[in-house]
């Protein structure tokens, strides 16, 4: 499925890229992805280059759709990583509050309620 001017476009607002971004990542100049991204794009750059920048978008996470982007889904990999990363600060915080419980009323407050 060849992609459009629009998708391009819509593909780097979702994954916030801005075209020196996207250009160096596909390996081709700004000037290239703006004449891509312009009016009758598809008609000004080789196809080869179409391709790369897909391909870039593709691995920095857009999926194109029938006359549409969408984000990715993230690998299992990556979920199980975050989770992992998580369970990492969760437990730091654990052994933290541990070591220093939280103050009791007593020392939050004088006489006054203050």
């Amino acid at each position: 499925m060849l992609i459009t001017p629009e998708q391009i476009r819509a593909a780097r607002a979702l994954l916030r890229l801005d075209q020196t971004t996207l250009a160096h990542e596909a390996g081709i100049s700004v000037i290239t992805l703006r004449r891509l991204e312009g009016d009758r794009g598809l008609a000004k750059v080789a196809p080869a280059t179409v391709n790369e920048v897909r391909r870039a978008l593709e691995k920095a996470g857009a999926e194109f759709i029938d006359r549409g982007v969408r984000r990715s889904a993230p690998a299992p990999e990556a979920i199980q990583s975050i989770k992992d990363e998580v369970n990492r600060i969760v437990a730091r915080s654990a052994a933290l509050m541990a070591r220093h419980p939280p103050l009791t009323d007593d020392e939050l407050y004088d006489a006054t309620g203050l």
